[in-house]
């Protein structure tokens, strides 16, 4: 429906808006400037300051102009003598509740009060000061509160809980002693705040700030880039001075994060500065490590190579990519593997969580990923979430699915067997036993046809095979899922009209479903479930595949897989090889590739001879982490291509020194298919290189040069022989971020894939346990960037296991307890954590100490399918090895 403009006179000038537009947000669009110090596009107006005052010359009221909506006929002026005069008593006011240390605030030049003040002539004031309050005690390393500076714009509140959802703050007492504050105005660590930095990067002065500052003045380098942690993809601001990160500021203009980050973008960066940072290449001489030039350890590398290709085949040689690099770096690291070593044994780091995704949706849906964007879940009516847990894993989807609850009254269906901190946000928590996802969705899918709630018109038009799955789900009954999931069937049954009833509903999950021996399954089972409901395409819900690190889907969409050349053309595909061929100039190798486990039982029977591995540190984050140390260790020659010298590089004959996320340029492409850019603002460190020049001198090294001088060379070759990248141009990845078309279903046929629910072998008596392996939000990955953050690791510093009340109280163990872990596999140490979110007989383990691999506890157990490892669950028992206190 047309909505008819509204026309107003602005400062004597006849300007149009729509209707529901604030004469601030009119006003801005039209070029006039007023000043505001409580307000933010992001953020729900509230005329907290009044700074924004204006008059309407017809009443002769002064009005909030952020909270006034425009009416017809409006003569508004916003500086006249009367507004003029009545922001400078506001001013004054604020400024004799704030104290006089202008000179020594941390804020500076960075102070929107000061400059507001500044801007309107506003020095000394005449009026009588008002007691300040005192600074606050914390010993969190993020964050310090000094509320003296507090002008009560309530921008932290409203941060927190509109846009992150957490709600850890709010105002406490009343007129002068106001303030906003934790509940029990307890220090922000005894609260429920994550430390994500939002608050800080909107505060107008300096009452929430950075604590542990590296430099507290004005900056002049900013430097726009993207988070190097999750698969978000959050657009962030690196502050530099003197060559040194300073501050990481969120994007407010990030279609994606929206002026939001967490704990790890705002304040885990700073592992670039880490003094273990690798300076120059090293090459192994009688089991010590010793510098070398650049020349002389390409040199050994290239040497190596030819030695084992020529006496073993080119096929005894594999390429292990990176997850974390660049798309530009790993297009070149597949050509390298492909046209240089001459075999498709390339894979990289997202094969342990990811494959499962690509197959399984690709087989039922159509796309090899994420079918929505970020910004459509928050538009769901319902939102099932399965076998992730965002709040720690990805952030900025966290935020999003509690904007979506708590704003839009959507439900979300959660299904966890751990509370998490969204069980608070459901409308509904199932608790499934571990491994047990497929028959609970199998359940309501069955729940949904004979109910007759199916979106009949979507099933017929755009899918098949809709009878043979019908038949397959006869046997799912609500009572047989209750026997096997232990979930009430009554809330099998109210899940699935929840799902199937609601207009838009969308499907989350992670790696709770992809890391199962039958994650393929486990993904196309949920892939049946949003096509029944015709929650698949435009107008309907949508799958989000959550991915654990920032470049998993790009990684994966140029090539870096043994079973596919980029943009997953089939290697069997002769026009597609023709292409390649023809524009790298050699002949590709035959045949599909090993997979990164089948290439570790490739080293043990010998097939396998050398090894390069960039950007991945597979001794701690593969499963039997013994037996594959022994494996790297066994090879003829391993190159490990690192920013420190991680578990997997200690086991290299030659390490090369590569450069961090702020030290190069490229491209990243997140969860949901953004294409975005990464921008360099460091100088390298030392001799280090960016991976795409290491990885373009080892080529020329082997005498067979690939002809690109920069990463813009190799994206705009990818935009041409990749169609999923054609439109990505870096000109215009300067103005906005670029979503990848998404070829799925809505073009083309569904096609429902019958998936049977595999029991999970009974774990031994001696194994009572069953240990679930996930993620923390203060560490990630394996710890090899995140360890090294001053912050995150002072706030987090080892490996810990939570366990059950009633478990700890049987077992004897204490709150700070040191633990041994043991499996049929291996044991580890870490300290108990007691908590009241398991249910007796689980344990669980973030997998991010690589002191303490969890992975070490799994043994290597391949989904036939994609060859992923089963990281989730294994049976563990424990043993209290030393009191705490």
């Amino acid at each position: 429906m047309h909505l008819e403009a509204i026309t107003i006179t602005l400062n004597g000038r006849e300007v149009s808006g729509q209707p529901g537009m604030t004469i601030l947000d009119l006003a801005r669009e039209s070029g006039v400037a007023i000043p505001t110090l409580c307000h933010d596009p992001h953020l729900d107006p509230i005329g907290a300051c009044r700074i924004c005052i204006v008059e309407d010359e017809r009443s002769g009221a002064l009005m909030a102009s952020c909270v006034t909506p425009i009416a017809p006929g409006m003569v508004i002026h916003t500086e006249s003598p009367r507004v003029q005069e009545r922001r400078k008593t506001i001013i004054k006011l604020m400024l004799a509740s704030h104290p006089d240390s202008c000179l020594v605030c941390d804020k500076g030049n960075r102070c929107q009060l000061r400059k507001v003040a500044s801007d309107m002539g506003v020095g000394l004031i005449e009026f009588q000061r008002i007691p300040q309050l005192a600074i606050i005690e914390e010993v969190n390393p993020f964050i310090e509160r000094d509320l003296s500076k507090c002008i009560l714009c309530a921008k932290c509140i409203r941060a927190c809980q509109e846009l992150v959802g957490e709600g850890a703050i709010d105002y406490l007492g009343r007129g002068f002693a106001s303030k906003p504050a934790t509940l029990g105005d307890l220090p922000l660590e005894k609260s429920e705040c994550t430390f994500c930095g939002t608050c800080v990067a909107l505060c107008p002065t300096g009452a929430i700030m950075e604590k542990d500052k590296v430099y507290t003045g004005t900056t002049t380098t900013t430097v726009h880039t993207i988070c190097p942690f999750c698969g978000c993809g959050c657009g962030v601001y690196l502050e530099v001075k003197d060559n040194r990160l300073v501050r990481v500021r969120p994007d407010a203009d990030s279609p994606l994060n929206r002026g939001t980050l967490c704990v790890k973008g705002s304040y885990g960066c700073d592992f670039v500065h880490s003094p273990e940072r690798l300076a120059s290449p090293m090459v192994k001489v009688n089991g010590n490590f010793e510098a070398v030039s650049w020349e002389e350890a390409l040199g050994v590398v290239a040497d190596a190579f030819k030695r084992i290709k020529g006496t073993h085949g080119s096929s005894s040689l594999a390429v292990f990519g990176s997850s974390k690099c660049t798309n530009e770096e790993n297009y070149l690291l597949q050509r390298f593997a492909r046209c240089v070593l001459g075999t498709n044994n390339i894979d990289n780091g997202s094969r342990l969580y990811n494959a499962a995704t690509h197959v399984g949706l690709w087989e039922t849906v159509g796309t090899r990923g994420t079918t929505n964007s970020l910004d459509d879940l928050e538009k769901s009516q319902v939102i099932l979430l399965i076998g992730a847990n965002p709040t720690s894993s990805a952030p900025l989807v966290g935020y999003a699915i509690k904007r979506a609850v708590k704003r839009k009254g959507a439900k979300l269906l959660l299904v966890d067997p751990r509370q998490t901190k969204l069980v608070s946000w459901a409308n509904l928590w199932l608790k499934p036993k571990v491994g047990t996802d497929v028959a609970l969705i199998n359940g309501m899918a069955k729940v949904i046809m004979d109910e007759n709630l199916l979106d009949k018109e979507y099933v017929a038009r755009k899918t098949s095979n809709f009878e043979t799955l019908a038949k397959d789900l006869q046997e799912y009954t609500p009572g047989y899922v209750e026997e096997i999931t232990g979930i009430p069937s009554d809330e099998v049954c109210h899940a699935a009209r929840l799902f199937a009833k609601a207009g838009r509903a969308s499907i989350v999950y992670g790696n709770g479903i992809t890391q199962h021996v039958n994650g393929v399954g486990s993904v196309a089972a949920l892939a049946n479930l949003a096509m029944m409901t015709g929650n698949i395409g435009d107008g309907g819900g949508g799958i989000y595949a959550l991915q654990r690190e920032n470049n998993a889907q790009g990684a994966c969409d140029v090539g870096t897989l043994p079973d596919f050349l980029p943009g997953y053309q089939s290697l069997e595909d002769a026009q597609a090889r023709s292409n390649f061929e023809a524009r790298w100039g050699c002949q590709l190798p035959m045949g599909v590739g090993l997979t990164a486990l089948e290439v570790i039982s490739g080293v043990k029977e010998g097939k396998i001879r050398g090894m390069y591995i960039v950007g991945e540190n597979p001794a701690v984050s593969f499963p039997h982490s013994n037996l594959v140390r022994q494996a790297l260790e066994s090879l003829d020659f391993l190159v490990v291509q690192d920013m420190f010298l991680t578990e997997t590089a200690k086991l290299a004959k030659v390490i090369l020194p590569a450069a961090s996320f702020a030290e190069k340029e490229g491209t990243f492409t997140n969860f949901d298919g953004t294409v975005q850019r990464v921008r360099r603002v460091l100088e390298l460190v030392g001799d280090s290189l960016s991976d795409w020049e290491i990885i373009l001198r080892l080529a020329e090294k082997m005498n067979r040069p690939m002809p690109y001088s920069s990463p813009q060379e190799v994206m705009n070759e990818i935009a041409e022989l990749v169609s999923l990248y054609q439109g990505v141009d870096y000109v215009k990845l300067d103005v906005k971020s670029y979503r990848l078309g998404k070829k799925q279903a809505t073009s083309g046929q569904g096609k429902f894939s019958p998936v049977k629910y595999i029991p999970r072998p009974s774990s031994e008596n001696e194994y009572p346990f069953t240990l679930l392996a996930g993620t923390t939000l203060y560490q990630f990955g394996t710890g090899s960037r995140s360890w090294r953050s001053s912050r995150l690791r002072k706030f987090l510093p080892e490996a810990f296991v939570e366990i059950s009340k009633a478990d700890a109280k049987r077992l004897k163990v204490k709150d700070g307890d040191r633990v041994k872990v043991m499996s049929p596999t291996g044991e580890l140490t870490a300290i108990a954590k007691v908590t009241d979110t398991l249910n007796q007989g689980m344990v669980f383990m973030a997998v991010s100490f690589s002191e303490s691999p969890v992975s070490g506890l799994f043994d290597i157990v391949l989904d036939p399918r994609t060859k992923t490892p089963a990281l989730k669950t294994c049976p563990v028992r424990l043993e209290r090895i030393e009191s705490h206190g």
